[in-house]
């Protein structure tokens, strides 16, 4: 007996080994080529579903009658929910009912970028801008409770800031005037808008 096989038996082994194993090498094979394929067909499709949002987005922000742009920013924000540009549409959106003196739908666009944006950017902007609006609404426990979530670096002023005018709407002027002294200590001691802020509490303290 040799230990060397023929060209006939290592011919033999091959056909064996690949009776036995070759269905499941080409369906791997398949697999890996259909993967790379749906990859690259979900990325372009990421691509074109961007694009269409920010075109749809800048559409809405350039639209004049408020009720078609609502209406704008609505569809943007519901057919591409996965996009940034559906968090910057439901904050032009609060923006807009604000304005139109509609806080609870203000609230409500608000909100929703805080629960659905992927963006802690958004997020944070949406709540301290959800908490100016409960000033609005006189839910100044609600207020003062998005103050302390874990905001990011330079919100420290803004923070501050808003306790202040928190504490003011209460009539809470000492709470009010330590909040704006620390606001223009993190803004770096120079802010005219809280400094008047801060100011008026003394006039009328």
């Amino acid at each position: 007996m040799t230990d060397f096989k023929t060209d006939e038996e290592k011919a033999e082994d091959i056909k064996r080994w690949w009776k036995e194993n070759g269905t499941s090498v080409i369906a791997g094979v398949a697999l890996a080529i259909a993967g790379l394929f749906g990859w690259e067909y979900w990325q372009g499709n990421k691509i074109q579903n961007a694009e269409a949002a920010s075109a749809d987005y800048l559409i809405a922000s350039r639209e004049t009658d408020t009720a078609v742009a609502q209406q704008q920013l609505a569809n943007l924000r519901d057919n591409y929910s996965a996009t940034p540009y559906a968090a910057m549409a439901a904050l032009q959106s609060a923006k807009l009912y604000a304005e139109a003196g509609k806080d609870q739908e203000a609230a409500t666009a608000l909100q929703w970028v805080i629960d659905n944006s992927s963006e802690t950017e958004y997020q944070e902007v949406a709540r301290l801008r959800l908490a100016r609006v409960h000033i609005a609404m006189k839910k100044y426990d609600d207020a003062l409770a998005l103050t302390k979530y874990d905001y990011g670096d330079g919100f420290e002023s803004l923070l501050d800031e808003l306790r202040g005018d928190i504490f003011a709407a209460q009539s809470k002027v000492d709470d009010a005037r330590k909040a704006y002294e620390r606001a223009i200590l993190t803004d770096g001691g120079a802010n005219e808008l809280i400094q008047m802020k801060l100011d008026n509490l003394g006039k009328g303290a």
